[in-house]
């Protein structure tokens, strides 16, 4: 048998060296006992290796504190660096919107909210740009709308200077409104306001919910250093202009102080309303409507072409209702009148009353009073220093 068994193992190990195949013997029944056994214990190693595993990820889970940073907005859906938008007034004028960052949001995409955005726009045609600013605001540009927030600021080419906390600007339409308080510096002075419109093309401006107002005459000139040169300015200045025409308002060339309910400013006329109180130096017009006329004259740019106005002297107040003129020398109420820059008469109408400071009462339905030489006219007499001496009269004040 051992010859037998060489041969066979001989044949076996050249079939391996060739590559070929024989199935090996087989295994006796104890080590296929032993072999499932290994088996076993494997497995049940692995699986209790997989539950402890499990186990530590629960409890890790069920015990750990859940602080969730969000880096993305959940309601925003486009940033945008340093967008810019275009559009076109109804009368066909371009305006510019740019800003340093424009976030569209998901739940209005017809609006984008605008970091410092910057507004330039022009009034009319053959002027320079105006500019609104604020350092933050939201654009519908479907409807042309900016609505501004905090230091929002107006520069117009005519050189109107307002600074409020708040503005719709209206970019289509040309107009502005706000709810905050707001002042404003130009042509007609600086004026104050509770709220504001900001109308017609830019040049109309109202002010509401209590206006406050300062005037003051513009220097044609600065005064000459030299005492000669000072008298004969002065000469001059007596030679090509009388004090009638010189003067700025009812009472010289001082500042003057408006109060009232609503002003609004539109070219040379300002008008306005509710206990409207107008004061210069010591003389002082009260009614409970105001219309003031102003100087106009045109500024002209470096193309000569007609721009914005130049507004000066007061040239006519029209005050009706309530009508009250105070000064040291004399109170006339009334229920209108009317002053004159040229001639320097207010004509005071309807249930006129005048006092002097002696407490003589005049009483007419109609009355003249010069506010230079501080006379009294009614009918065809005259009660003052500079009247007639051939008319005297005598009053004997109210009891």
């Amino acid at each position: 048998m051992e010859d037998q068994y060489k041969p066979q193992t001989a044949s076996v190990r050249a079939s391996e060296t060739l590559g070929m195949w024989e199935p090996k013997r087989t295994l006796t029944l104890e080590a296929a006992r032993r072999h499932s056994a290994r088996i076993r214990f494997l497995r049940l190693a692995l699986m209790g290796v997989a539950a402890f595993l499990l186990l530590s990820l629960t409890w890790g889970f069920a015990t750990q504190q859940t602080n969730f940073i969000v880096d993305d907005n959940p309601g925003e859906s486009v940033k945008m660096i340093n967008p810019r938008y275009s559009g076109r007034t109804k009368d066909g004028l371009p305006y510019k919107l740019t800003s340093k960052s424009a976030i569209r949001l998901t739940q209005n995409a017809e609006e984008v909210a605008l970091d410092s955005p910057v507004l330039n726009f022009i009034r009319t045609v053959n002027v320079e740009p105006s500019i609104v600013t604020a350092q933050t605001g939201q654009y519908n540009d479907v409807d042309q709308v900016l609505d501004l927030e905090t230091a929002v600021e107006l520069k117009t080419d005519d050189g109107y200077h307002c600074i409020t906390g708040q503005a719709r600007v209206f970019a289509g339409d040309k107009r502005i409104e706000g709810d905050k308080p707001i002042t404003c510096t130009g042509n007609f002075g600086r004026v104050s306001g509770q709220a504001f419109d900001i109308l017609k093309d830019y040049s109309e401006f109202m002010f509401k919910d209590g206006t406050e107002g300062y005037l003051t005459p513009k220097k044609t000139q600065d005064p000459p250093k030299d005492q000669n040169a000072q008298d004969g300015a002065t000469e001059n200045a007596d030679k090509s202009e009388t004090a009638e025409t010189a003067q700025f308002g009812f009472a010289g060339n001082q500042p003057i102080f408006v109060t009232s309910d609503l002003a609004t400013y539109k070219s040379g006329l300002t008008i306005l309303n509710g206990n409207v109180d107008v004061k210069q130096g010591e003389d002082r017009i009260q009614s409970d409507e105001m219309y003031i006329y102003r100087e106009r004259t045109k500024n002209e740019n470096s193309s000569g072409v007609d721009g914005s106005l130049k507004l000066g002297a007061l040239t006519e107040i029209d005050a009706r209702g309530n009508f009250r003129y105070s000064s040291p020398d004399n109170v006339v109420t009334g229920k209108k009148g009317v002053y004159d820059q040229v001639s320097g008469v207010i004509t005071v109408t309807g249930n006129v009353r005048a006092t002097q400071p002696s407490g003589n009462i005049i009483r007419s339905e109609r009355l003249k009073y010069n506010v230079r030489n501080k006379t009294i006219r009614f009918g065809d007499k005259c009660v003052g220093e500079n009247c007639n001496t051939r008319t005297k009269m005598r009053f004997t004040p109210n009891k």
